[in-house]
């Protein structure tokens, strides 16, 4: 290709960039914007906390907890910075081999807390957060370690979709996850449209997401989401022994094999994130969602929503 052909070339994609820019309603000024400025705007949320466990460190084998229990573990602004640094931290722990994600209490995580949604519902504070978590869970994925989620009890909206980053899914017998966002007139703010569609494929991602349907572990296990079922009182000992049997081989192999795999096709899964984050912004503190806030929900009915 010559110059000539290379600056029309040039030319044309940014003509594109910008006809999507003006059809999605990015506004440029967000993008100017430093993750260390987002992170301070999302940390006066208050609440919870998210704590890196060590306690198997010897084994190459780190615990993530997201601790809230008296809001069944929703992430607040805080939370998500707080995860941010757990993932900052662990890509230094070269002697490691896995991770599992997961908390404290009787549930993984409702999704994102209703009060840090109520406060923060500005089109730019949506584009901070989408931000932050998409800027988390690109580094999750990019951590050479084997990922693991826990999950147990309701773990709706954004909590399913933290739960299906990590590479394989563990649930309770007791799980109700749903991916409920539409039901609060957003869509998903994390990235679990794209990371749905990495798993299931085009239909069974846009049906499970347009469907807004909470379901049980073992309807995830037939969906091809959960990779294993596990005992609620024992779930973490069987998380255990799920990530000991897949490290048995020395650290340099695991990470090696983890690389690669988590790499594939990374430049078009960071396009669909930031297509998600564009759509995403607008909704959040729109009068939609704040008719769904109004209802003082939390999410939906999940004894009513479960298997039907």
């Amino acid at each position: 290709m010559n110059c000539k052909a290379v600056i029309r070339f040039i030319g044309r994609r940014m003509d594109r960039w910008k006809n999507f820019t003006r059809e999605f309603g990015e506004v440029s000024h967000y993008r100017d914007t430093s993750i260390e400025d987002m992170e301070t705007a999302l940390v006066r949320y208050k609440g919870g906390e998210v704590i890196l466990s060590k306690e198997y460190w010897d084994e190459g084998i780190a615990i993530i907890y997201l601790n809230h229990p008296e809001k069944k573990n929703a992430i607040s602004g805080k939370m998500m910075v707080d995860l941010r640094k757990c993932l900052t931290e662990l890509e230094s722990f070269k002697a490691g081999k896995a991770v599992i994600l997961t908390s404290k209490g009787d549930n993984f995580c409702s999704g994102g807390d209703l009060d840090f949604a109520r406060a923060s519902g500005t089109p730019q504070e949506g584009f901070f957060m989408s931000t932050i978590m998409h800027n988390v869970l690109k580094k999750f994925r990019k951590l050479p370690l084997v990922s693991v989620s826990l999950i147990h009890g309701p773990t709706l909206g954004g909590g399913a979709e933290l739960s299906v980053f990590p590479d394989f899914l563990l649930a309770a017998d007791n799980v109700k996850l749903g991916f409920v966002q539409g039901k609060l007139g957003i869509m998903t703010p994390w990235g679990g449209t794209t990371r749905l569609r990495q798993i299931m494929g085009e239909r069974k991602a846009l049906q499970l997401l347009l469907a807004s349907k909470v379901f049980s572990a073992e309807e995830g296990l037939q969906l091809g989401l959960v990779s294993k079922i596990v005992n609620t009182t024992s779930r973490l000992d069987e998380a255990l022994d799920y990530v000991r049997q897949l490290t048995i081989h020395h650290s340099s192999i695991v990470r090696a094999y983890k690389t690669v795999t988590s790499h594939y096709d990374e430049e078009q899964f960071d396009k669909s994130l930031m297509l998600e984050r564009e759509l995403f912004h607008p909704m959040w503190g729109s009068e939609l969602n704040k008719k769904a806030l109004d209802k003082n929900i939390k999410h939906v009915n999940v004894k009513n929503d479960v298997n039907r």
